[in-house]
């Protein structure tokens, strides 16, 4: 099957969706990071992305700034709708509830309560559905989510700075201490100091963190490269895989957000 063709407009816009993704990349584990622009009469009448701590989702965000403009429109999003209850209802069923008439998605969720669902639930819905524009860049930006959901464990990022630099972009940083691992994140502290340090990845895997941070001089570097799950498409230098510039961790206040 040749390749879809894309529209520069389509391009165009879920170029800005992706922009908008990348802003929260880092602050919505265990949900990826997702951008979404509703566009009506060549206009966008809303944009959202995932709130801090996974929720709301993008596209639910977006349908209710649209408010009534959602009808006829397009959606452009850079992940497929989900289709499943969890916490929240269906974004795929509030888009066809909005009236939205089309979707253009970049990539198709691999998580098995979506995994193609979400695009069947809209196109029976008769919502036209198009997918793969900017697709890559979409790998690429959520490529820690997508690792978790395969593999059960975060993607893990070893970083040149001091210990207490943090990626930009990363769920996470871990760092040696004299009372055992700290897991350092944006809402706070996770203790680790208890666990078998060849079971740390599982057990952040079990936490929702899609990416973590180590520094190359920090000897749990060593460890996470020998533990279950970790080959070479889960350890990364941080110039093979994003730009990381740091910032101190103090620049993390915990959050006080309830999920």
């Amino acid at each position: 099957m040749p390749p879809i063709r894309h529209s520069s407009e389509d391009l165009l816009w879920m170029r800005h969706a992706l922009d908008l993704a990348q802003q929260m990349r880092g602050h919505v584990w265990p949900n990826p990071p997702v951008g979404c622009v509703i566009v009506k009469d060549r206009v966008a009448v809303a944009q959202a992305t995932t709130h801090a701590g996974g929720r709301p989702h993008a596209e639910r965000k977006a349908l209710d700034e649209a408010g009534a403009s959602a009808k006829g429109a397009t959606l452009y999003v850079t992940l497929e709708p989900c289709c499943h209850w969890g916490k929240t209802p269906p974004c795929a069923d509030a888009i066809v509830d909005a009236g939205i008439a089309c979707v253009v998605a970049a990539i198709r969720d691999p998580d098995p309560r979506v995994n193609g669902g979400g695009f069947a639930k809209l196109r029976n819905s008769g919502v036209i559905v198009s997918v793969g524009a900017c697709a890559d860049q979409a790998k690429q930006l959520m490529s820690g989510f997508f690792h978790r959901i395969r593999h059960g464990v975060p993607e893990v990022i070893v970083v040149d700075g001091p210990h207490a630099a943090f990626p930009a972009g990363v769920d996470a940083l871990i760092v040696s201490s004299q009372q055992g691992p700290r897991l350092i994140t944006g809402r706070g502290e996770i203790d680790l100091s208890g666990m078998e340090r060849h079971h740390l990845l599982a057990r952040m895997g079990e936490l929702g963190l899609t990416s973590i941070a180590v520094s190359r001089h920090d000897p749990l570097r060593m460890i996470l490269s020998s533990s279950p799950g970790v080959d070479s498409n889960t350890l990364h230098s941080s110039t093979a895989v994003r730009s990381c510039a740091t910032r101190d961790v103090e620049a993390f206040p915990p959050s006080r957000e309830k999920r």
